[in-house]
Order: structure tokens, then C-alpha cells, then sequence
């Protein structure tokens, strides 16, 4: 039987962003309880929803139901006969990694290096550690809201350039697993470039979309005062008022919203420990 609107329940999880959802099962909702959890998504930018068993093939179907799939750069850790999902996994099998093992590991709004970025993100978590492996997320509306007003005047018409490639960008260090893989930097697309305020389509809120990870400079500015620019932002968007940490149980399914957040994952699982999930990214419109 369907979940009916009724059985739903939402409640705020942090004064930053976040609800939890109770009360449903994700891959059988009818149409009236999916378009309100939709709507409690876009409100509150992150959802956890709890409780979710969700085969792999279920997880597709339903990130299906907010739009068009978009698949992963990372080929390597598609899911054999599922590639919608990705799986993000510190279990090592016949001496290599199962999934991604440091996935999310710097601040960053998923495919932000491409034209047309990831809209939504779901994140299924099948195995979690006793201990580490959180993972935080920055409301980025709200950011936007608490600059002065003249840094607000200064960003209009700005454009960021975002890279995927780890040796562009001074800010972040360089994973050994991708030190010296060339064929890891090979996978870079061009550099996208999208405004460092964009608009969300479906609310009308303002939000700053950038990220420590993956903006890299600023178009048509000075390369010194764009650097010193994004440094000041990113000092902002550091503001721990911003934030949401969260510790993960066996069942959660993680829904954000990367038009107006940015997010982090914590690592430091211990070894000996397992952490496994699954991920699934719909594509999002070319932002303005």
C-alpha cells in the first residue's frame, strides 16, 4: 500500500536546515505525499529521511521521480547493472576499493564543474561505522542573506569558475590515491563557470553557489583581487551557524538540495570499521 500524506511526518533537525522525515517508504509514496515531501525538500534544503530499505534499483526509481539521472565521472564505482547508483565505500575487497573511499572529503555542491549541475542528491546508507563518518552541510540561502549589503551589491554579475581538476585549485591538497593517476586528471571536463549568486527555480531564494573544492577563480576579474574575493567568502560561508553535522544510522536516506547547499563528509572511520553508501544524483538546470 502506498504511503498516504497522512502517515508523513516532518520535523525541523537543526536551527541551520534539515527535517526529518518519518512515516513513509521512499519507493511506494502516491502522488499527493511525494509532491509535499518535495516541497518540505526545497524548504528545508537537506531531508532525512529514516527508516528507507530501499533496493538499489528502488533508489533509482525513486530519484527518478524529481528528474533525469545524472551519472557519475567516476565510472569505476557504477554499480554493475545499476550505474544510476554510486557507491561510496571504505570496504577494500581482493586488495581494491569496493567504492569511492574519500568522496566529499573538501566542501563542495556536487557537479558544480559542469554546465549543468546536479540538482538533487539522495545518499542511502547501508552499512555505518560505530565511530566517524559524518557528514555536515552549510545553508547557503542563508549565507547569501547574512552578507552586508555591499558585499551583496559587489557579487552581482559575478561569474565563478569551477574545476574539477585537484592541481587547479591551490586550496585543497591532492589525495594519494590520485597523486600521480593520470588517468584520474584525464577525466576533467573543461571548466564551468556559474554565477557566485544564483536563484532557485522552484523558490525564488537567493543563494551563494560556490565552494572551497571546486571554484577556482573568478571570470573576467583580476586573478589577485578574485582570489582575495572568494578568500573572504569562503571565511563566511565557515560560520558554524551555518551548518548541519550529521551522524548516520543504517537505513537513513540523505536527500539535499545543491542548488542551496554545500556539504562535507567527515571521514575519519576507523580502520576495521565499514562505511557504505549508495548515491544517486539528478541533474539540475544550468544555473542563473
Amino acid at each position: 500500500m502506498a504511503t498516504v500524506l497522512n502517515d508523513m511526518k516532518i520535523t525541523p533537525l537543526s536551527d541551520a536546515l534539515g527535517a526529518e522525515v518519518t512515516g513513509i517508504n521512499a519507493a511506494d509514496l502516491d502522488e499527493d505525499t511525494f509532491a509535499r515531501l518535495r516541497d518540505a525538500y526545497h524548504e528545508n534544503i537537506v531531508l532525512v529521511v529514516r527508516d528507507q530499505h530501499l533496493t538499489p534499483a528502488e533508489q533509482t526509481a525513486f530519484a527518478r521521480r524529481f528528474g533525469e539521472i545524472q551519472y557519475h565521472i567516476n565510472k569505476e564505482y557504477l554499480m554493475p547493472g545499476q550505474p544510476e547508483v554510486l557507491i561510496l565505500s571504505t570496504e577494500i575487497k581482493d586488495g581494491k576499493n569496493v567504492g569511492v573511499p574519500d568522496a566529499g572529503s573538501d566542501w563542495h555542491s556536487d557537479h558544480s564543474y559542469v554546465d549543468q549541475p546536479t540538482g538533487y542528491t539522495l545518499l542511502h546508507a547501508i552499512k555505518v561505522p560505530k565511530d566517524g563518518g559524518d557528514t555536515e552541510w552549510t545553508n547557503m540561502v542563508a549565507a547569501y542573506e547574512t552578507l552586508p549589503d555591499d558585499m551583496k551589491t559587489r557579487l552581482e554579475g559575478l561569474v565563478g569558475i569551477h574545476s574539477f581538476n585537484r592541481l587547479k585549485n591551490p586550496r585543497i591538497s591532492v589525495p594519494v590515491l590520485h597523486g600521480h593517476d593520470e588517468e584520474y586528471y584525464k577525466r576533467s571536463p573543461p571548466d564551468s563557470f556559474h554565477p557566485l549568486v544564483r536563484t532557485h527555480p522552484h523558490t525564488g531564494r537567493k543563494a551563494l553557489y560556490l565552494s572551497p573544492r571546486f571554484t577556482i577563480g573568478i571570470k573576467d576579474l583580476d586573478e589577485a583581487d578574485a582570489q582575495a574575493l572568494l578568500d573572504e567568502l569562503f571565511a563566511h560561508i565557515r560560520n558554524r551557524d551555518l551548518v548541519y553535522r550529521h551522524r548516520w544510522n543504517v537505513g537513513d536516506l540523505l536527500l539535499w538540495d545543491n542548488r542551496t547547499t554545500i556539504h562535507l563528509a567527515c571521514l575519519g572511520v576507523p580502520e576495521g570499521q565499514h562505511r557504505r553508501m549508495h548515491r544517486t544524483t539528478v541533474l539540475g538546470e544550468i544555473p542563473v
